[in-house]
């Protein structure tokens, strides 16, 4: 009788499920070693790969960036990086791709190249909802010298 692991695994079937995945294209990540079960292969005759947490995030983050454009050199780069930097912890991290660079937020919520100049800062982007700036200001406005705001 085998021995089952101590911590959490998910079988293929569930990992193509979750990352909405075909499952050759997983086989073919796997025989390419761009990705790998780490807590058991597929050796042996109907033995299913098991996949640890890590190894699920990282499939899904590689499907996720492949799906918007970044190539396989950029999705190689980023399983080293939720390998080898990341794997201790998960939370509170961040992977964005804008179409030509890999980036991360640091802990100073700066924006970090990790791909095409690693370490190096990004421009800036801001992202503000015009509509909530509009309803504040509407919020705290005077019509004819009448205080129109809202009571609590």
């Amino acid at each position: 009788m085998a021995v089952e692991p101590s911590s959490p695994y998910l079988e293929t079937p569930e990992v193509v499920r979750l990352c909405r995945l075909p499952y050759s294209t997983l086989d073919y990540w796997v025989r390419t070693g761009l990705v790998t079960p780490s807590v058991r292969g597929g050796s042996g005759r109907r033995r299913t790969r098991q996949w640890s947490i890590l190894d699920v995030v990282s499939v899904r983050a590689l499907k996720e960036l492949r799906d918007a454009g970044a190539s396989v050199r950029v999705l190689k780069h980023a399983q080293a990086m939720l390998r080898e930097t990341w794997a201790a912890t998960l939370r509170d991290r961040m992977l964005y791709w804008d179409g030509g660079d890999l980036i991360q937020i640091d802990e100073w919520e700066n924006l970090v190249s990790l791909f095409t100049a690693p370490g190096q800062s990004v421009l800036h982007v801001v992202a503000l909802s015009v509509d909530a700036l509009r309803a504040e200001a509407e919020s705290v406005a005077t019509v004819d010298g009448r205080d129109t705001r809202r009571s609590a």
